[in-house]
């Protein structure tokens, strides 16, 4: 057998559905090589998890533990938000080698032969880029590995076509560095701080436009057998006996799945309104009550906002559970969908219904042959959204609803 070499892949990681899609990608590419002259050594990166503080340690903990049940990483590093902050204060033209040392130390490589990351425009994935730009850039998606672009969830979208959100923090980057230069006399500031912008090469994913956005880079797919094979690995590892212990009678029942979002801890609407937005859609289903209502929150969703929308809800159903416990709260929703009610062959019961308000649903048409609904519809939106948000909102529906009808049709 021949001598083999180390080939080194960094692979960054913002939520555990992301992480599906990353190993997805991993696997694939290393079907396409086909290498047997090398021997993969993979570096686990989290960051940016986005969750309430309180919530971030116990989320980068679930993010391990998943990603260890999948595969052997030569090892795991989490940056923290403070450390995160840390690196952007820091991060100046005299400081970049430095930081980007501490950061490679971190991670526990110098040079990488790949670097895996679901996107490229934010301020951690951009840094990334900059600490291993010699490597091969590969993108592997949000979601279970769909693409979108910068602006597709921006509020708004100026003449120059980049999103308001961008051009604003780019505005008080270049003065909060003219400041800078003005008081160290250093004019090599305002031109050099800012992180390269750097592109992928590639990108791997299991529905490249789903959405109606071109990846702007070459594009390979990810075989859905090879998502789905991931998820039931997760299942078989992840406390298997106990989720049937204490949820599998809900398999013998008249159940509807709420799947929330962080609607309002990403400030698209206020607390209050997103819980009567929850609220007043389901009242429109008009669902039967004798039914067993199971909310999975979102990850990053606030815990005591999920506790109060159980008391909201609990006169419309004859039960209700909420899968808020450290086994399920950040674990994808479709391992607790495999662990409960899939049966032997893989079906899911006909009384089940499944309310979803992202991009969530759409691994159930095409890995589990469920058609869910998609919340919440025009009137809701108008009355529930900041206004910035709302033209956006209705665009998203009417994207996901497209997807519905594309992957039943395929």
């Amino acid at each position: 057998m021949p001598d083999t070499k180390k080939f080194k892949r960094v692979v960054t990681c913002q939520g555990g559905i992301q992480l599906v899609a990353a190993v997805a990608a991993l696997e694939t590419r290393e079907q396409e090589q086909q290498r047997r002259d090398v021997e993969y050594e993979d570096y686990l990166v989290i960051y940016d998890l986005y969750a309430p503080d309180p919530q971030l340690p116990q989320f980068a903990r679930a993010v391990e533990r998943m990603a260890r049940a999948l595969r052997n990483w030569k090892s795991i590093a989490y940056f923290s938000r403070e450390q995160m902050v840390e690196f952007d204060q820091q991060l100046t033209f005299a400081t970049r080698p430095q930081v980007y040392q501490r950061i490679r130390d971190l991670v526990g490589v110098d040079k990488a032969d790949e670097i895996y990351l679901c996107r490229n425009w934010q301020f951690g994935n951009r840094l990334m880029l900059n600490v291993y730009r010699d490597a091969l850039k590969v993108c592997y998606g949000d979601s279970i590995g769909i693409y979108f672009s910068e602006a597709y969830f921006s509020p708004a979208v100026p003449k120059n076509g980049k999103p308001l959100k961008a051009t604003v923090t780019d505005q008080l980057r270049r003065i909060k560095h003219s400041l800078q230069s003005r008081l160290t006399g250093n004019e090599t500031l305002v031109r050099d701080v800012v992180l390269d912008e750097i592109q992928f090469d590639i990108g791997y994913f299991l529905l490249p436009e789903i959405l109606g956005e071109t990846p702007p880079m070459e594009t390979r797919l990810v075989n859905k057998t090879t998502t789905g094979e991931i998820f039931r690995k997760l299942a078989r590892a992840l406390d298997p006996d106990q989720i049937a212990a204490q949820y599998g009678y809900l398999a013998t029942r008249p159940a509807v799945i709420l799947m929330t979002s962080n609607f309002s801890e990403a400030s698209r609407m206020s607390g209050e309104k997103e819980l009567v937005a929850y609220r007043e859609f389901l009242e429109n289903l008009q669902l039967p009550r004798e039914s067993t209502l199971i909310v999975k929150p979102h990850p990053r969703d606030g815990e005591e906002k999920v506790r109060e929308l159980g008391r909201v809800l609990s006169d419309m159903f004859a039960h209700v559970v909420l899968l808020t416990d450290l086994n399920l709260f950040f674990i994808p929703f479709e391992v607790f969908l495999i662990q409960t009610f899939l049966g032997e062959d893989q079906t899911a019961p006909r009384n089940l219904k499944v309310i979803t308000f992202s991009t969530a649903c759409l691994s159930l048409p095409i890995l589990f042959d469920i058609r869910p609904v998609i919340g919440f519809g025009n009137e809701i939106v108008r009355t529930s959204f900041f206004d910035d948000y709302i033209s956006g909102r209705l665009q998203h529906e009417h994207d996901l609803e497209s997807a519905m009808k594309t992957l039943y049709h395929a």
